[in-house]
């Protein structure tokens, strides 16, 4: 299983967020090798798409990875597509937002410091102990709105099959229907049969939600 976090904080100066992964239970896998390199695969194709990235995704410790972002715009599609990538190897991830203050690295999300790490990194360790496999530090509006959100949405990303996961990013990404039909070699119908049993069309609605508030927090310095 494979835990992330992304935490959001501000002091002074430009905000970022950080994710921070981890696969659960990797050392108990019988197949951790074929997992390892599933995952370096899946990383590599989505470190192609640099946009919204400041420092890379990084596997650190074998089983845990993270990366640095400017805004929050792909966080949600890239969580999904490695959820799918996978599958059914269970993943957590923490997020989080605040300063960072040594030199963003652009090549390796090594090396780096200051509070967005320490949120990432306290909450991923809180994560272990509470079983959640999604959750955002840092947000100024902590009405407990964001809490109740992510609560549904990590309810639903723990019995989704691969295409679900799939059908979910693409309609995030803005792709049609029949788009996402042809690209993943099923029906139209079978696409709509999934936005309506999934509930896809409030899952949409929740992940912008959430976006916009990442996004927001990731503007403000203090």
């Amino acid at each position: 299983m494979v835990y992330s976090v992304i935490t959001l904080t501000g002091a002074g100066t430009m905000n970022h967020l950080v994710m921070i992964a981890d696969v659960i239970g990797s050392r108990q896998l019988a197949n951790r090798g074929q997992l390892q390199t599933l995952l370096e695969a899946e990383l590599r194709t989505l470190h192609k798409e640099s946009t919204g990235l400041a420092s890379p995704y990084t596997i650190t410790l074998g089983d845990e990875f993270q990366a640095v972002f400017r805004d929050a715009d792909r966080v949600f599609p890239d969580i999904l597509a490695i959820l799918r990538a996978l599958h059914p190897v269970g993943l957590r991830f923490a997020l989080g937002i605040g300063s960072i203050t040594t030199r963003i690295n652009p090549e390796q999300a090594i090396g780096m410091d200051g509070p967005a790490f320490y949120q990432a990194r306290d909450l991923l360790e809180r994560m272990k102990k509470d079983r959640r496999i999604l959750a955002v530090a840092g947000l100024p509006e902590d009405d407990g709105l964001q809490e109740s959100a992510l609560g549904l949405l990590d309810h639903q990303l723990r019995k989704w099959r691969p295409n679900r996961l799939d059908i979910l990013r693409l309609l995030l990404q803005g792709w049609e229907a029949g788009t996402i039909a042809d690209h993943l070699d099923i029906t139209e119908q079978s696409v709509y049969k999934n936005i309506r049993e999934g509930g896809l069309e409030h899952a949409i609605q929740l992940t912008r939600a959430l976006t916009g508030r990442m996004n927001n927090a990731l503007a403000r310095t203090d």
